[in-house]
This record gives structure tokens, sequence and C-alpha cells, in this order.
């Protein structure tokens, strides 16, 4: 990322979820952190994944019925 342009690594960190997971990952399994301090990591992996899987629905169901 560190490639990327300054405006779009911004946008990489809202809505890529592989910032979140990692941050995640690196904070239960290097550092031991409990839940509490995993959970906005956590509830962003949530909204995201949400948010593809719409989408993704919703394609899935317009290609599906339109036919």
């Amino acid at each position: 990322m560190e490639s990327m342009p300054q405006f779009l690594q911004h946008l990489m960190k809202i809505i890529s979820p592989t910032p979140h997971f990692v941050i995640f990952a690196q904070g239960v399994l290097y550092r031991g952190a409990d839940f509490s301090i995993v959970w906005p990591e956590l509830l962003a992996l949530t909204i995201i994944g949400s948010a593809y899987f719409g989408f993704a629905l919703y394609r899935f169901r317009r290609v599906i019925f339109s036919g």
C-alpha cells in the first residue's frame, strides 16, 4: 500500500477488509489482545463484508431472474 497515491491509501483503508483483518490478526496472535481491543476491527470487517455480500446478492439475483 505504501506505493499507492495518498488518496488511494486512505480509500483502501476504508473499503478493503484486508487492513482491518491484518490489524485484528496481529492484535490477537502477537499481542494476545482481547475483545475489548479488537472489536472496532471486527465491526469494520462485519460492515464491509455485509456490504459486499449485499452487492453480490443483488447482482446474483439480477442475473438469475433476468433470464
